[in-house]
């Protein structure tokens, strides 16, 4: 089924068993995440609450997560209205958004995912009455086997929205992460670039930058996940668009750089009106002392460079000028001049912006 056919299915089983809302989440085991949210008749500002805040202290899901698969539990009959006069939750989040009471079923517990379906009702309507519980009862196998054929939608595909082998065969260090900033993957080059400066961080599967950037980073991800839930092309594009911040940390050393860092969100197909599978965010970073150098054995496969030419187009995608190449290797300028003449022919390019372009942008030996 598509996103409208859930739709579809979550308002008709609402209106059947009398429900204020239905809400289905899922929960990414791999990451750790809050992956998938959707439902119907779900508040916009509240259910973004949920996804980024309020799904942490919700004390119902210790519960969802110990019930055995496609046993439904009722909150009314372990969370009283002692309980909820005192806790957060329920005083800040549901009772507010009219979903005192919640019905709920996991549907799916495999090694990748676990997904909750709810039914949830006011404190005016009260809990679920039998006859519904019966209904829900009966469609559970139904709605299981639903959500099985299409666990996918439930996870962070990683694999399929921007491939494993094409970050790691990336030079520059690149961390994928949800919009609150949990670690979904890092490539070889962001591991070098973790250990090479306490700028950017990974702690506790939270990748972390100082702060204010830290704060600017995350809210203008929520900003931009939230407008998501709208079908406009120029949103999207939006979403898709770099942003950069140049990030300097108080704490770190004198000598060290400032880290560039570059994000934009990637959106998994066509989102759902509330969400569905979420956005990711891929960040991409600059930081010049952990900048890769050339590959000289690639350049040498590549183009057949002798090693003295290796060295030269090492030293100029350095930065350095044929003088002062020379006078690192200690040889005659005109002896550089005649290399350069050399790797201009072997490597097809007539002057040193175009060389440096493509010594630039080659691939990591670990991508051959």
């Amino acid at each position: 089924m598509d996103s409208q056919a859930w739709q579809a299915l979550y308002a008709e089983l609402a209106a059947l068993v009398d429900a204020k809302s239905v809400h289905v989440v899922g929960f990414d085991k791999q990451h750790n995440a809050l992956s998938f949210s959707d439902g119907f008749n779900l508040a916009a500002g509240s259910e973004l609450g949920y996804i980024r805040r309020y799904h942490r202290i919700d004390p119902r899901l210790a519960l969802w997560w110990s019930q055995p698969v496609l046993k439904w539990l009722h909150c009314h009959e372990h969370f009283d209205d002692e309980f909820v006069r005192g806790n957060r939750f329920f005083q800040e989040f549901l009772l507010p958004t009219e979903r005192r009471y919640a019905s709920c079923c996991k549907l799916v517990d495999d090694e990748a995912v676990t997904v909750f379906f709810a039914c949830l009702r006011s404190a005016e309507q009260g809990p679920l009455a039998e006859d519904a519980i019966a209904i829900l009862e009966r469609l559970t196998p139904h709605l299981a086997r639903a959500v099985k054929l299409q666990v996918q939608r439930y996870v962070f595909s990683t694999d399929a929205l921007i491939g494993d082998a094409f970050i790691n065969r990336g030079l520059q260090p690149v961390i994928l992460s949800t919009t609150e900033g949990e670690l979904l993957r890092l490539n070889d080059a962001a591991q070098r670039l973790l250990q090479s400066t306490s700028i950017v961080r990974v702690s506790g599967r939270k990748v972390l930058l100082p702060m204010p950037f830290q704060q600017r980073f995350l809210e203008d991800c929520a900003q931009t996940e939230a407008r998501l839930r709208v079908a406009d092309a120029k949103v999207h594009a939006d979403a898709s668009r770099y942003r950069v911040m140049r990030i300097n940390d108080d704490n770190s050393p004198p000598h060290e750089h400032a880290l560039f860092a570059f994000y934009n969100l990637i959106v998994p197909g066509k989102v759902s009106a509330m969400f569905g599978l979420r956005a990711i965010v891929m960040l991409a970073f600059y930081h010049p002392p952990s900048s890769p150098s050339v590959d000289e054995s690639l350049l040498a496969a590549a183009f057949d460079l002798t090693p003295a030419e290796c060295r030269v187009a090492h030293f100029l995608a350095e930065g350095m000028s044929p003088k002062e190449i020379a006078a690192r290797v200690g040889v005659q300028h005109d002896t550089v001049r005649k290399q350069l003449q050399s790797i201009y022919q072997k490597t097809s390019t007539n002057r040193q912006p175009d060389l440096i372009r493509l010594l630039l942008h080659l691939p990591g030996i670990s991508s051959l």
